[in-house]
């Protein structure tokens, strides 16, 4: 394999990059900053200013281990090892549809998961270079990152609870709300 005879798979990845990077912003930061722009707390260029940074920073100090299990904990890379350009051509179709998807769920408004269309693009860019058996189906793959799909819900929800019920009853329900609440 020749560097240069693949360079297209770079330059259209850097397009894919850019597209779904796009597709994060409509929806992921949309998510994230609806109700405080709706509410008139934030106008949106401020929230666009906040999200830029916490976007940032949110991927460059966290995001190391969604990218481990991105990068190895779904598809088996020996797999490619005599052949690397299926490896990065099977990224790239990964890339463009997750983006497309994301794209046109967001703009549609579709509730969807930039996360899971990834995920589902290099299982599927998987299944489609070596069959059911290049994806890690074990623990250590997909049933972790399937069993993360179920249980952050779960548990964003009971967070939530164990926040807004106290809330509620200690501040919002008390005589005199607003001192309770500054206090």
């Amino acid at each position: 394999m020749l560097p240069h005879e693949y360079t297209w798979i770079f330059a259209l990845g850097i397009v894919g990059s850019i597209c779904d990077a796009y597709g994060l912003g409509a929806n992921d930061v949309s998510n994230s900053f609806a109700s405080s722009i709706s509410s008139g707390s934030l106008t949106m260029m401020q929230a666009c200013i906040i999200a830029s940074f916490t976007e940032f920073l949110g991927a460059f100090l966290l995001g190391s281990e969604t990218t481990e299990t991105i990068k190895s904990g779904i598809l088996d890379a020996e797999l490619f090892v005599m052949q690397p350009e299926l490896l990065m051509l099977a990224m790239l179709c990964a890339l463009i549809g997750s983006a497309t998807w994301v794209i046109f769920a967001s703009k549609t408004g579709l509730a969807v998961s930039s996360t899971h269309a990834l995920v589902a693009g290099i299982s599927g860019a998987g299944i489609a270079a070596f069959g059911g058996g290049a994806v890690k189906w074990g623990y250590d793959g997909m049933a972790k990152i399937i069993t993360s799909w179920f249980v952050s819900p779960i548990v964003a929800g009971v967070i939530t609870a164990i926040i807004y019920l106290p809330t509620r009853y200690f501040i919002l329900e008390s005589p005199d709300s607003f001192k309770r609440g500054i206090r």
